[in-house]
């Protein structure tokens, strides 16, 4: 795929995103997570294909990432399993925008909620890059809140501590989570972590190659 394609593609998909529906008020912190492949609940600036088991304050999620278009286009979809959201099938895109470089990070543009399933979409920026020296993955971004149209940052901080241990970190919305995930087999992660020093997180990663 030409560089002029690929470009003309991305366009094609923003405008998709951007004028497929109206924005409405019936939002909330919690659906400002899990809109694709993450650090534990907010978007990472990288495109993946990946299969996750999501059990976060007991709320039980599923979600199912497929990177498109040579990495270019990420799409996923998440299953809420119980709660009010039960049955609903939110559906998000990442549009990778920049390529990670020696020195450059990762970066995409995103929307969840394309159809508005939940009653709105929720655009971001995300950016990522690993310092493969020290065994270091940064993260950060904003979404804009569709209620008030104000920006959300959030921050994230990954460190590999021995091979099959790695440290996570997450600030958004002004709440902390810290994490610890273990990966006893190539490409499967096991994630646990704890929010606002309250709220539990249990959640099993798979990351697939194709």
């Amino acid at each position: 795929m030409t560089f002029c394609r690929t470009l003309k593609l991305a366009v094609v998909l923003i405008l998709v995103v951007f004028f497929s529906s109206p924005v409405s008020a019936a939002d909330s912190v919690k659906r400002s997570r899990y809109m694709g492949t993450a650090i534990i609940s907010m978007p990472t600036g990288y495109v993946r294909s990946a299969s996750n088991y999501i059990n976060d304050d007991s709320h039980s999620a599923f979600m199912l990432s497929q990177a498109m278009f040579g990495e270019l286009v990420e799409l996923s979809i998440l299953r809420h399993l119980n709660g009010d959201f039960k049955g609903k099938n939110p559906m998000s895109v990442k549009i990778k925008l920049l390529e990670e470089g020696e020195m450059l990070p990762s970066i995409v543009y995103g929307a969840s909620d394309l159809a508005a399933t939940l009653g709105s979409k929720i655009f971001y920026f995300a950016a990522s890059k690993s310092i493969e020296t020290f065994g270091v993955h940064l993260h950060g971004g904003f979404y804009k809140e569709p209620v008030t149209t104000d920006r959300k940052f959030f921050y994230g901080v990954e460190k590999m501590v021995f091979p099959l241990v790695t440290l996570s970190a997450e600030r958004a919305d002004e709440i902390n989570t810290f994490g610890v995930k273990l990966s006893p087999y190539p490409g499967v992660s096991l994630e646990i972590g704890q929010r606002d020093a309250k709220e539990e997180i249990y959640n099993i990663n798979y990351f697939r190659s194709f």
